[in-house]
């Protein structure tokens, strides 16, 4: 067996071999602590790294269920003053047609009135005409009267100017 202890002893597979595991048994030994450290710290700024990120995930979440609000707040503003400003253009309509309707009914009641005052004016104007006619006609009928009759008329008057003298 001496033999068996000095070939391993002799056997270079070996010395690597113990050399390895005592060269791991230091490093655990020495090294279990800094290594542990190194990955704790690893962990602890992974861990904190998650955090950040699901605190960030979080925020955009809220910012964006507050930016979705927002804009169906702002659809609903717009449509609120579409449906006003439609209501108002209806009103305006309405306003507009009751206005053209009440400034033809004016013009209307002006013109019927323009024609009454040009007939009455058309009326008085043949009346006048016809009044002319009838002084004109009536001068005519007395020269005419008057040169057949003018004499005796003069001499007659005459003859009863004693009569009324008295």
């Amino acid at each position: 067996m001496a033999a068996e202890n000095a070939g391993l002893l002799a056997d270079s597979n070996f010395w690597v071999l113990l050399s390895t595991i005592a060269f791991a048994a230091v490093v655990w030994k020495k090294g279990r602590k800094p290594l542990t450290d190194l990955l704790d710290a690893r962990t602890a700024r992974i861990r904190s790294e998650l955090e950040e990120a699901e605190r960030l995930r979080i925020e955009a979440q809220d910012l964006l269920s507050e930016t979705q609000k927002k804009h169906r707040d702002a659809l609903q503003t717009a449509q609120k003053i579409i449906d006003n400003a439609q209501k108002n253009a209806q009103a305006l309509e309405s306003e507009t047609h009751k206005r053209l309707e009440e400034s033809l009914k004016r013009r209307e009641e002006q013109l019927l009135d323009r024609i009454k005052r040009a007939e009455t004016a058309a009326v008085q104007e043949l009346r006048n005409q016809a009044a002319d006619i009838a002084t004109r006609a009536a001068e005519i009928m007395l020269e005419d009267t008057l040169s057949k009759r003018g004499a005796k008329l003069v001499d007659d008057a005459i003859d009863d100017l004693p009569a009324r003298l008295n």
